[in-house]
């Protein structure tokens, strides 16, 4: 009986076996691997158990004459598709861990920064501008991910020599102004709303808290 392998080892299988293929070849495939794995439709593992099979089958089609253009009949995204679409959808699991995560961290580095600036300078904060603050980065962080890499995948087959600026100026767009956005505008509105006084080592015991909860999610097994 095989024993079933892990992401891990699936990963660094198809990273040796794929390079049989030419340099064409390759290139299909690639765009492939790259979709499937930038689609937050299903599990990690199970993108890479799809991207070794798909890899098992091409390298055969291949060695009979079969370029990797013709083994996905001239439309890899839709080949794609057609076997993600008969997976169950798990998008929405996989947009909250990552950015549960994501959030985690930012709050566990808010908060102690806060606190050791606390140490030094004695200052009220701003509740209303914090809470709306925490409030906002897990809320605008999920659509920010989900948009992220929908644009990661629309631009994969985009083969015009515009690419890259196209693919820069959105995910900047996403990144930076956008994010920008959310953290000053609160800051800027309520500012002078409600202030209270925090002491700074409640500050550093949250940060602290919140980073070690980030390390426990980070240390989660992935699903094999």
């Amino acid at each position: 009986m095989k024993m079933s392998r892990t992401t891990k080892q699936l990963v660094k299988e198809n990273n040796e076996k794929r390079k049989q293929l030419n340099e064409a070849d390759l290139e299909v495939y690639e765009d492939f691997l790259l979709y499937v794995r930038t689609d937050l439709r299903v599990n990690e593992h199970e993108s890479e158990v799809i991207l070794m099979d798909v890899l098992d089958h091409l390298l055969e089609a291949v060695s009979n004459g079969t370029t990797a253009i013709e083994f996905f009949g001239h439309d890899v995204k839709g080949h794609a598709d057609d076997i993600l679409n008969e997976l169950p959808n798990e998008s929405n699991k996989a947009i909250l861990k990552m950015v549960g995560m994501g959030v985690a961290y930012f709050y566990s580095v808010y908060f102690v920064i806060t606190g050791i600036v606390g140490i030094f300078v004695d200052y009220k904060t701003p509740l209303i501008s914090t809470l709306f603050l925490l409030l906002i980065v897990p809320i605008g962080g999920f659509f920010i991910v989900k948009a992220l890499f929908n644009i990661i995948q629309r631009y994969i087959f985009d083969k015009s020599k515009y690419k890259k600026i196209k693919e820069s100026a959105y995910a900047g767009l996403l990144v930076g102004v956008i994010p920008a956005i959310l953290i000053l505008v609160p800051n800027l509105v309520f500012k002078d709303m409600m202030k209270v006084y925090i002491p700074w080592w409640i500050f550093l015991i949250l940060g602290i808290a919140i980073y070690a909860i980030y390390k426990v999610m980070k240390r989660q097994p992935k699903a094999v």
